[in-house]
C-alpha cells in the first residue's frame, strides 16, 4: 500500500479556492471569442483576412497553458505544481510492486487487480476490459549437438538462466523456460548455419557466397531487425528451425561489465521474444482486424498470415559457443563476407564461419497454444470543454519475468501520472480533453493488448483521438529516445527543454541534442541543430493507433543499458543497482510525459508542425533515394 497522499499546497487552501472556478470563467470567455469571431466573419471577407489572425487563438506557449489554469485574479504554474507533486518514493514502490514477480501475458491478474484500484483509488473512472487470443506456453525444448553416423551426442544445451545471489527475480520460480511467443512447435534437425543477424540482407549474402541454408538449423544473433524477421526469412530460405543468441559484441561484456558487477548482459542470460510477423498486422493472429472477444469467430491457425511456420528457440551465448564451435573451417570465414558479421566472442576463441557444419543439430520445440484471458486496464479522465476529444497515454503491463525496464519502469511511471492528476484534480484542475490511462496486457506477444482495444473501438478512435503517446519502457539507460510523428516535433522540443535531466545543470533537450549529435551519420545541416526524432519502428504499441486507426502517436524513454532485456536479470536489484539508483531517470520520463499529455490534453490549439511532416517526408524520400543509388552499385553481399 502507498503512504498517504501529501498536500500540494498550503492548508489555507487560497490557491484551491482560485483554482475551483477556472473552468466556468474559461467556458465563458471560450464562447465569448467564438461569438466574437463569429460576428467578424459575417460583416466581410476582406476583413476576416486582415483581422482574423489577431483574433483567432494562437498555438499556446507551455507558459500560456499555465496561465490558463488560474482565472480567479492569481498566476498558478500548473507546469510547477505538476512537477512538484512528483514523487520519486512514489516511483520506487511502484516499481518495486511490479517486479516483485513473473507477470507473462494472461498470466498475473492480481497486477491488473493493483492497477484497476489504485486508479479507482485517484478517482479515476476506471475498466478492466478482456480479451482472449490464442496464445502459447513452453513445455519442453532441447538443443543438442550430434554425430550423425554414431548418434553420439556432443553436446547439450542448458537452456536456463544462472542465480544471481541477491537478486530473487534470478530464482522466481513462475520464470519462463526459454522460448518464442507464437513459435512452431516442432523437433527437427539439420547441419548448422550461421547467418549473421538474420536479416534479408545476411541470407543474400549467404546466397552469393554460395552457402545453402536449405534443409539447415540456423543460428543468428539478436539485433539489427525483429525476431520475426530472422525466422520468417530462415524459413523462406529453406530452414528448418533457428536458434537466435545474444552475443557480447551487441549487449554483453565488449560494452562493460556484465551483470551482477555491472548491466551488460551475463554468459547464461536469455533473451526471449515474439516471432510474431507483426509487421503484417498485430494482434491476435486467429481474429484479424476484429477484437478477439469470447464469442469472436476465430480462422484455422493454418490459414493465419502472420504466423511463422519453422520451429525457433533464445539461446545464451554460453549454450552458443559450442554450436558456434563446430561450424569452425566450415564454409565460409564471416569475415570475407564482412567483418560486421564477426561478433564478439572471438576472445573466448571463436572464429566465425557459415558453415554448414558436418556435425548434426537437434532443435526441439515443444509449445502448447490455447484461448487465454488478458486483461487491460482502462481509466478516464474527463475533459471539462472537449469530453469527446480524447489523448491517450500507455504502457503495457505483461514481461517475460520480473521486467524492471521493459516495461515495468513504465508501468510506475504511469501510476504515479494518474496519482498527481488526481492530486491536480482536487485543487480543480481537469484537461480540456478527456485523458485515457491504458495499461495494455500481452504486448510482448505480438502487441495484443492494444491492438485488440483499438480494434474494437476503431471507429471512436478515428473521430475523437487527438494522440497516443506511448511509453513502453520508460528506464533502460541514460539516452533519451524518440520515435514519433513529425507533427509533434515543436511540441517533444517545447517539453524537453523544461524538464531537468538529472545530476546536470541541462535539460533533457540539451543531452538528448547532444547525444544526437554523436550518434548521426546524417548530412544534412538542418539535422544536425535539433534532436533526433526516429520514424516509427514497427515494434511498439504505437502500431495498432498509427498504422491501423491513422492516430498521431509517440513512443520515447531513456535507452541505452539493454543487457537484460526479457532475461531473468531484468530485474529491480539490477535497475537501482545500475540503471537508475536514485530513480531520477523515472522521474525525468515522468516528467517529460506528463507535460506532453497535459500540453495535448490543454492546450486551446494544438502546436502540430504539418510542415515539419512534409519536410521530413522529403527528407526521408532522399535518404530512401542515396540508398538505393548506393545499393545499385554494389553486389547485395557488400551492402550489409
Amino acid at each position: 500500500m502507498f503512504d498517504d497522499e501529501k498536500q500540494l499546497l498550503n492548508s489555507d487552501g487560497a490557491v484551491e479556492k482560485q483554482l475551483r472556478p477556472h473552468h466556468e470563467q474559461l467556458g465563458r470567455a471560450t464562447r465569448f471569442r467564438r461569438r466574437t469571431v463569429t460576428v467578424l466573419l459575417s460583416l466581410a471577407a476582406l476583413a476576416f483576412v486582415f483581422v482574423a489572425p489577431a483574433l483567432l487563438p494562437r498555438a499556446p506557449s507551455t507558459s500560456d497553458t499555465d496561465d490558463l489554469q488560474s482565472s480567479a485574479g492569481g498566476l498558478i504554474d500548473l507546469t510547477r505544481l505538476f512537477f512538484n507533486a512528483l514523487s520519486t518514493d512514489h516511483l520506487r514502490t511502484n516499481l518495486e510492486y511490479y517486479t516483485s514477480g513473473t507477470h507473462a501475458a494472461g498470466a498475473n491478474k492480481t497486477q491488473a487487480a493493483h492497477t484497476l484500484e489504485y486508479f479507482k483509488k485517484q478517482g479515476i473512472d476506471a475498466e478492466i476490459v478482456e480479451y482472449f487470443p490464442w496464445l502459447n506456453r513452453p513445455l519442453s525444448q532441447r538443443v543438442a549437438v550430434f554425430n550423425s553416423t554414431t548418434h553420439e551426442v556432443l553436446f547439450e544445451a542448458l537452456l536456463r538462466e544462472d542465480a544471481i545471489p541477491g537478486d530473487p527475480a534470478s530464482v522466481d520460480p513462475n520464470n519462463l523456460a526459454p522460448f518464442h511467443a507464437y513459435s512452431a512447435d516442432g523437433n527437427v534437425t539439420g547441419q548448422l548455419v550461421y547467418a549473421n543477424y538474420g536479416s534479408n540482407d545476411d541470407f543474400n549474402a549467404l546466397e552469393q557466397a554460395g552457402i545453402s541454408v536449405n534443409d539447415a538449423v540456423v543460428i543468428v544473433r539478436y539485433g539489427k531487425v525483429h525476431s520475426s524477421v530472422k525466422v520468417h526469412a530462415a524459413e523462406l530460405a529453406g530452414a528448418r528451425g533457428v536458434l537466435i543468441y545474444s552475443d557480447p559484441k551487441d549487449d554483453g561484456y565488449t560494452k562493460g561489465k556484465d551483470y551482477p558487477v555491472g548491466p551488460w548482459r551475463p554468459e547464461s542470460s536469455i533473451r526471449r521474444d515474439s516471432v510474431l510477423l507483426h509487421r503484417i498486422h498485430p494482434g491476435d493472429p486467429l481474429t484479424p482486424g476484429y477484437p478477439s472477444t469470447k464469442n469472436s469467430q476465430r480462422i484455422d491457425p493454418d490459414n493465419a498470415v502472420n504466423l511463422c511456420r519453422i520451429p525457433s528457440l533464445p539461446l545464451s551465448y554460453r549454450d552458443a559457443l559450442p554450436l558456434l564451435s563446430a561450424i569452425q573451417n566450415h564454409g565460409v570465414a564471416a569475415s570475407n563476407i564482412s567483418s560486421s558479421w564477426v561478433g564478439g566472442l572471438t576472445s573466448k576463441g571463436i572464429e566465425y564461419w557459415t558453415g554448414p557444419s558436418t556435425l548434426e543439430v537437434n532443435l526441439e520445440n515443444r509449445v502448447e497454444y490455447r484461448t487465454v484471458a488478458i486483461q487491460n486496464v482502462v481509466g478516464r479522465i474527463k475533459g471539462w470543454e472537449d469530453p469527446g476529444q480524447a489523448v491517450i497515454i500507455g504502457n503495457h503491463r505483461d514481461a517475460w519475468s520480473s521486467g524492471a525496464s521493459d516495461p515495468s519502469s513504465g508501468s510506475a511511471v504511469l501510476l504515479e501520472l494518474a496519482r498527481v492528476f488526481s492530486e491536480l484534480g482536487k485543487l480543480g484542475w481537469r484537461p480540456r480533453r478527456t485523458i485515457i490511462l491504458g495499461s495494455w496486457d500481452a504486448a510482448e506477444y505480438g502487441l495484443i493488448g492494444s491492438t485488440e482495444w483499438v480494434e474494437e473501438n476503431i471507429d471512436w478512435l478515428r473521430a475523437s483521438a487527438v494522440a497516443y503517446v506511448n511509453v513502453g519502457a520508460a528506464v533502460g539507460g541514460n539516452a533519451f529516445a524518440v520515435t514519433a510523428s513529425p507533427v509533434f516535433q515543436n511540441l517533444l522540443y517545447a517539453v524537453t527543454k523544461q524538464v531537468p535531466y538529472p545530476h546536470s545543470n541541462e535539460t533533457v533537450y540539451d543531452v538528448w541534442l547532444r547525444q544526437s549529435l554523436a550518434t548521426s551519420l546524417d548530412a544534412d545541416a538542418s539535422a544536425k541543430s535539433r534532436p533526433a526524432i526516429s520514424p516509427f519502428e514497427l515494434n511498439g504499441d504505437t502500431i495498432a493507433f498509427a498504422m491501423h486507426a491513422g492516430i498521431s502517436s509517440v513512443d520515447m524513454g531513456f535507452v541505452g543499458s539493454a543487457g537484460a532485456q526479457h532475461s531473468n536479470f531484468d530485474s529491480f536489484k539490477r535497475m537501482v543497482s545500475f540503471v537508475d539508483p536514485d530513480m531520477q531517470l523515472h522521474l525525468a520520463i515522468a516528467q517529460v510525459w506528463g507535460l506532453l499529455a497535459i500540453r495535448l490534453a490543454d492546450d486551446p490549439v494544438l502546436d502540430l508542425c504539418t510542415m515539419c511532416y512534409a519536410k521530413d517526408i522529403r527528407h526521408i524520400i532522399r535518404q530512401f533515394e542515396k540508398q538505393m543509388r548506393l545499393r545499385r552499385s554494389q553486389p547485395r553481399w557488400q551492402t550489409q
